[in-house]
């Protein structure tokens, strides 16, 4: 079996559970308010942030671009205080954590298509001119494709495999874990409306 067929198998479990907690479901039904979309921004901006910071230390290529562009979200409804992470730290401590760990959040982008794809009928969100993050744009499909690329090509040993996919585990546990914390910030600064 393919390490990415492994992935997926041991993460599956894992993965079902978040995405029923996740805010983002209010975006498949369309019954997203702009308050709920903020916050789902900053705890993806967060997660990604985190994870982002740490894979890069292990894959000097990586770009790590998803928490870059949340922070455009971010700012352009108008928040723009730096929020630290305070529900513990992610780390990865070898290429094959790392590996494990961006296969989370590369993985992110095949529901980031669907949800792109949602965002325009949530009539809460017409006023927000560009989504960054939600862009669907179809180079994210690209980047996947050489992600699984990658990680088929690395030699994994039979404990590099183990650690990639403990370390995918926790890479879910940890945005979990982001989901469920309370955030205490403003939510409702003054929108700064722009067309671009």
């Amino acid at each position: 079996m393919k390490i990415i067929e492994k992935l997926k198998e041991e993460t599956r479990e894992l993965h079902e559970q978040i995405e029923d907690k996740n805010l983002a479901r209010q975006i498949m039904d369309h019954s997203i308010d702009l308050t709920t979309y903020k916050l789902l921004l900053l705890q993806n901006y967060l997660a990604y942030r985190e994870t982002e910071t740490e894979i890069q230390k292990f894959l000097p290529h990586y770009e790590g671009k998803k928490h870059q562009q949340l922070k455009q979200d971010l700012q352009q409804l108008g928040i723009t205080e730096e929020i630290p992470s305070k529900n513990g730290i992610f780390e990865c401590h070898s290429k094959a954590e790392a590996l494990g760990a961006a296969y989370v959040v590369e993985g992110s982008a095949l529901g980031g298509m669907v949800l792109a794809k949602n965002l325009q009928k949530c009539a809460a969100l017409d006023e927000i001119p560009r989504h960054y993050f939600f862009n669907g744009d179809k180079n994210n499909m690209q980047d996947w494709k050489a992600f699984k690329e990658e990680l088929e090509n690395y030699p994994f040993t039979p404990s590099e495999e183990k650690m990639a996919i403990e370390k995918a585990k926790d890479t879910f546990r940890f945005f979990e874990r982001i989901f469920d914390r309370e955030l205490n910030v403003d939510l409702n600064p003054t929108f700064k409306h722009q067309r671009q």
